[in-house]
């Protein structure tokens, strides 16, 4: 797909100058003659047969509790549907590309951002007037009009209240007065950067997609790197102080024992910092939730080399490169190889279909294939 059709007449590097993270950008007929893959009934299935994660959000105390809204979470059952009121509701389904592989077409022409950075595809139907309610999203987003209308007001000051409604179970903005709004149709698309307040409403029954962008957390990442420590030799060194002096006060820790304590921590992680890179590769790779593919791995299926392949959506592919060595990562595996393997690892990452004539460079790279033998016996790519 020719990804500077979802933006018009405007390129993606303006886009990316003057909107990314910047102001919000609403594109009419990004998408033309949108046709909906499924039916509101349909979406409600998937729902209750999988382990799709899904909520129901009903507004203005139509909610049991009489509350001004009120969130309820899958696992679902028909009755939580043929319930429903007939307004003011709105049912989402996240991860929607895992379930329904052919909707990651709706997310390649996203793909001029990093494949680590798109996190996953979101549809929310609503019936007249639902809505989420007044909220900040802490990441980009596309919002795709995928049938029906629905209208969005948008903050775009800085400074607004931020006081939320009190004892609700999704964060929600009190006071919400717009400065901007738009009236999104079929095929109509609107970017929002992060922490931008918005607030839509269905003015009739309507679909909409919502591509989602990763945007990790210093903590998060910080945390995750911490766990992988604990079976380095540098982490398991004990405090000594074999020369120590006498000290007059039992209750103070002393500036020496600081500092030993933190050139301790420090050193450690000034050993591991080298390898930093690798553990982004692995965890920005690694899929995150329910991966509905996966069962318990088959050990019967080999990698036949006269035979074509095809990844599984949520299957994430990335290198590194470093000096004269490829890091290639898979699913929060890594392997290392050689540097003249780049242009075949390029395509193999850019593609969710693989030829057989395109895998026989890296297939010959022993490596390589006892690494792709074991997605196909996970279940991450299929013949």
């Amino acid at each position: 797909m020719n990804t500077t059709s979802i933006f018009g007449d405007l390129s993606i590097e303006d886009f990316l100058a003057n909107y990314w993270q910047k102001k919000p950008l609403v594109i009419r007929n990004a998408f033309p003659d949108y046709e909906m893959p499924f039916t509101a009934e349909e979406l409600a299935g998937l729902a209750i047969d999988t382990d799709a994660p899904s909520r129901i959000i009903i507004e203005n105390g139509l909610a049991p509790k009489n509350q001004p809204w009120q969130v309820k979470l899958s696992p679902f059952e028909d009755e939580d549907f043929t319930t429903l009121p007939d307004s003011h509701c709105t049912f989402l389904v996240n991860d929607l590309e895992r379930y329904i592989p052919e909707l990651g077409n709706l997310m390649e022409p996203f793909r001029f951002i990093p494949d680590w950075r798109i996190d996953d595809l979101m549809v929310s139907y609503a019936e007249d007037q639902g809505s989420v309610g007044p909220h900040n999203d802490e990441y980009d987003v596309f919002l795709i009009q995928g049938e029906g209308k629905r209208r969005w007001k948008v903050i775009t000051r800085e400074n607004y209240d931020k006081t939320l409604i009190p004892d609700l179970d999704i964060a929600l903005l009190k006071e919400f007065e717009a400065d901007e709004e738009w009236l999104l149709e079929t095929g109509d698309m609107l970017y929002l950067p992060p922490n931008m307040p918005h607030f839509g409403r269905a003015e009739g029954p309507c679909f909409t997609f919502s591509v989602g962008f990763r945007a990790p957390q210093t903590l998060e990442l910080t945390q995750s790197w911490l766990e992988t420590f604990s079976q380095q030799s540098g982490f398991k060194e004990r405090f000594s102080d074999a020369n120590r002096s006498l000290q007059k006060n039992s209750g103070e820790i002393s500036q020496k024992d600081i500092q030993t304590l933190s050139q301790m921590m420090q050193s450690a992680l000034q050993k591991e910092q080298q390898n930093l890179p690798l553990f982004l590769g692995k965890y920005l790779t690694e899929a995150r939730g329910e991966t509905p593919e996966i069962n318990e791995p088959d050990s019967s299926q080999v990698f036949h080399k006269e035979t074509d392949y095809e990844r599984e959506s949520w299957l994430r592919l990335a290198y590194i490169e470093d000096n004269n060595t490829l890091h290639f990562f898979a699913d929060g595996q890594h392997v290392e190889l050689p540097l003249k393997l780049k242009p075949d690892i390029q395509e193999l990452c850019e593609n969710y279909y693989f030829t057989s004539e395109s895998l026989k460079p890296l297939t010959k790279n022993a490596v390589f294939k006892k690494l792709f033998t074991q997605l196909i016996q996970q279940g991450a790519i299929h013949p």
